[in-house]
């Protein structure tokens, strides 16, 4: 009974863990997620979102990351490339987030490439 349970526990944890492939809007398009607000594309602010279809070309993204004591906003300048999945994050680098070009290895792994600095990160004290 006990190892039944284990097994079905397994099974379900392997299950929801899962990498999902990205889907795309067209073939024309490349998706970008954030794990923080994204808060304008192309010079045009939006309602925040933490993800986004994007004409492949080139785009520049400006990203809110929240601290405790400040507000980082980070602009991303690049040329997406049709098909193909980004990621913003942080990864304790020389600035607060990073983004990357997101592949998907297999069911269980997915692979960051290509680490892109933000063009810029201004910072603003929370009141």
């Amino acid at each position: 009974m006990i190892t039944r349970l284990a097994s079905f526990i397994t099974l379900c944890l392997l299950l929801g863990s899962c990498v999902q492939s990205p889907v795309f809007k067209d073939k024309d398009h490349a998706v970008i997620t954030s794990s923080y607000p994204i808060i304008a594309i192309n010079d045009e602010n939006i309602d925040k979102t933490f993800q986004l279809d994007l004409k492949a070309g080139d785009n520049s993204v400006r990203v809110l990351y929240n601290t405790y004591q400040y507000d980082y906003f980070c602009t991303f300048n690049w040329r997406a490339k049709a098909g193909t999945a980004y990621e913003i994050t942080d990864q304790e680098n020389q600035y607060p987030l990073t983004l990357y070009r997101w592949y998907r290895k297999n069911a269980l792994w997915a692979i960051r490439l290509d680490p892109l600095d933000p063009v810029g990160c201004s910072k603003k004290l929370k009141e």
